[in-house]
C-alpha cells in the first residue's frame, strides 16, 4: 500500500471513530456508506477481534490501538493524518509542521530577508537609500548611510537599473551576507551586510488629484496598524479630507490588526462581535474614536475577506464609509492557533463574528452600496504615442522611446517612469521582451521590435477600474476628460 493510500486508510479509520460514536446515538441505522475492499477488511478484522478476541475490545478501541501502533515513529504518515483531520473540519482550520508555520508567520508579515534599508528612484534615474527598516539597525552597523546610491551588487553594475531589480538582487536567503558599493559624496564605498528578516509594507498611500487620497491596505500583519497609522498622517499633512480605502483582494490577516486600523477611523461604537461556540470567550470590539476624521470611499470585491470584511462592514454600518465595489467573498469565521510541544502549530475554526449591527456575514457576503463592475476591454492604444518604425537606441530621446515604454507597461516588461529618454530601463525591457518573442535580443528599438510590440499590444486585455473612477467621484472628485 502506497503513502498515499496509507495517509487515506488511516484518514477514514479516525473519521470512523467519529461516525461510531455518533451512530451508537442514534434510534435508526443510517444507510450504509460505501467503503473501499480495504477498508470494508478492516471493518471485519476488527468485527472479529470485537466478538471473539480473548480480551474485551470495543471496536472503537481497536481501531484507536491500530493507529498508535503503526504512527508511533511514523512521522510523515502522522503529519499527513493530522493535515486531514484538521482540513476535514472546514477550509480554514489546518495543521503546520515546524518549518511550515515560520513561513506562514513570514508570509503573513510579508518578511523578507534584506539588509534593512528603504530605497527609492532619484530624478537623476539612480536608485539610493532614503530611510532604514523600522526596527532594524543592520544596515547602520554595516556602515550604509541614508543619501547612498546602489552602484554595484555582488560586483555588478546596477546603475541605471529600477528599484525592482535592484531589491531583487539584495534579498537572498537569511544569514547570507551580500556585497554592496555605494556612491557617497562622489566616491565608492564598499560594504558588506548580512541579510536578516525585515518586514515589507502591508499599506500603499498617496494624493489623487482634488485633494482625495488613496490607501491600500494589501492584508493585516503585525505591523499594518502602525503603517496605517503613517499614512493617516501623510495624508493630514496633504489636507486630504477624504479618502479611497482599497481592500479589494485583501483576503484578511490578523482579526486584532484590522481592530486597531478600525479604531482610528470607525465613529464612536461597536466594531465587531465575536461569537464562540463556548460563550466564556465571546468577546466585542469597540471604537472611542469621538468625531470622524475623514470621509471614506471602500473598495471591496469578490477577493475581499475575513479581517478585510471585518473593517469594511465597521465602516458601512457606522456610516463612516461608503462600500462601492462588488460583494465580498463572505468569510465571517475566524481562527485560533494552538502551539504544540514539537513546534508544530494547529488552527481551528473556533467562531464567527457578526458586524457592528449584528448582521451575520459568513457564506453571505456585505453588499456594497454602490454596486460597480470592473471591466476587461483590449487595450487603446490609439491615445498613446505611435511608433515610426525607424531604428531607436540607448541614449535617444524620442517618441519611439514614449511608445514604446507605455505599452512595455502594460506588457509587464518595463516598470519605470513613462517619458522620451531611451535610459537603460527601457534598454532592457526591449531586450527582455525580444528574448521572449524569438527575436535577436539586443536593447535596439528596430523595426521588427515595434511591431511586435503593437501586435502584442493590440491583443491585451486590460482592466478598466470603473470602480476607483466611481469612488473618486463619490468623494467629490472630476474625472479627467
Amino acid at each position: 500500500m502506497n503513502m498515499k493510500k496509507i495517509a487515506a486508510f488511516l484518514t477514514a479509520a479516525a473519521l470512523l471513530l467519529q461516525v461510531n460514536a455518533f451512530a451508537a446515538k442514534q434510534t435508526s441505522t443510517p444507510a450504509e456508506a460505501e467503503y473501499s475492499g480495504e477498508y470494508q477488511a478492516f471493518d471485519q478484522i476488527s468485527d472479529y477481534i470485537s466478538e471473539l478476541y480473548i480480551d474485551d475490545y470495543s471496536k472503537s478501541e481497536i481501531m484507536a490501538k491500530g493507529l498508535s501502533k503503526y504512527l508511533d515513529g511514523n512521522d510523515p504518515v502522522l503529519v499527513e493524518l493530522l493535515k486531514a483531520t484538521l482540513e476535514s473540519l472546514d477550509d480554514y482550520s489546518e495543521f503546520y509542521t515546524e518549518e511550515e508555520y515560520k513561513e506562514y508567520i513570514e508570509d503573513l508579515n510579508h518578511i523578507y530577508y534584506g539588509i534593512g534599508v528603504v530605497m527609492r528612484r532619484q530624478e537623476d534615474g539612480t536608485v539610493g537609500i532614503v530611510d532604514f527598516a523600522e526596527g532594524s539597525d543592520n544596515a547602520q552597523k554595516a556602515g550604509f548611510k541614508i543619501g547612498d546610491v546602489f552602484s554595484k551588487i555582488n560586483g555588478e553594475d546596477v546603475t541605471g537599473m529600477g528599484v525592482d531589480e535592484i531589491r531583487e538582487r539584495v534579498v537572498g536567503e537569511e544569514g547570507t551576507t551580500v556585497d554592496i558599493t555605494v556612491l557617497r559624496d562622489g566616491k565608492e564605498i564598499e560594504l558588506n551586510a548580512e541579510r536578516v528578516a525585515v518586514n515589507g509594507f502591508s499599506v500603499n498611500y498617496y494624493m489623487l488629484r482634488d485633494n482625495i487620497g488613496y490607501i491600500r491596505i494589501i492584508s493585516f500583519s503585525t505591523e499594518t496598524a502602525a503603517e496605517f497609522e503613517k499614512a493617516l498622517q501623510y495624508m493630514r499633512d496633504n489636507n486630504a479630507k477624504k479618502i479611497i480605502l482599497d481592500l479589494r483582494n485583501n483576503g484578511g490577516g490578523l482579526i486584532s490588526s484590522a481592530v486597531d486600523v478600525a479604531k482610528a477611523i470607525v465613529p464612536k461604537g461597536k466594531i465587531a462581535d465575536l461569537k464562540c461556540r463556548d460563550s466564556r470567550y465571546d468577546a466585542t470590539y469597540s471604537s472611542t474614536l469621538n468625531k470622524k476624521e475623514f470621509d471614506f470611499a471602500v473598495l471591496v470585491n469578490e477577493g475581499t475577506a475575513s479581517a478585510s470584511e471585518l473593517l469594511a462592514g465597521a465602516l458601512q454600518d457606522s456610516k463612516a464609509g461608503t462600500l462601492i465595489g462588488t460583494t465580498t467573498y463572505g468569510k465571517a469565521v475566524f481562527q485560533n492557533s494552538f502551539s504544540l510541544k514539537n513546534g508544530a502549530v494547529f488552527k481551528l475554526t473556533v467562531g464567527e463574528y457578526l458586524t457592528r449591527n449584528g448582521r451575520k456575514i459568513n457564506k453571505i457576503g456585505l453588499t456594497p452600496d454602490l454596486v460597480v463592475e470592473n471591466e476587461i476591454t483590449k487595450l487603446d492604444t490609439s491615445k498613446m504615442k505611435q511608433f515610426n518604425f525607424t531604428p531607436s537606441s540607448l541614449g535617444e530621446r524620442c517618441d519611439n522611446a514614449r511608445a514604446a515604454k507605455e505599452r512595455l507597461n502594460y506588457l509587464g516588461f518595463f516598470g519605470g517612469e513613462i517619458n522620451d529618454v531611451y535610459d537603460y530601463d527601457l534598454f532592457e525591457a526591449i531586450k527582455a521582451f525580444q528574448s521572449a518573442n524569438n527575436i535577436f535580443s539586443y536593447g535596439v528599438l528596430d523595426a521588427t521590435t515595434q511591431r511586435r510590440i503593437d501586435e502584442a499590444s493590440a491583443d491585451l486585455d486590460v482592466m478598466n477600474d470603473h470602480q476607483i473612477d466611481a469612488a473618486f467621484v463619490q468623494l467629490g472628485g472630476k474625472l479627467a476628460e
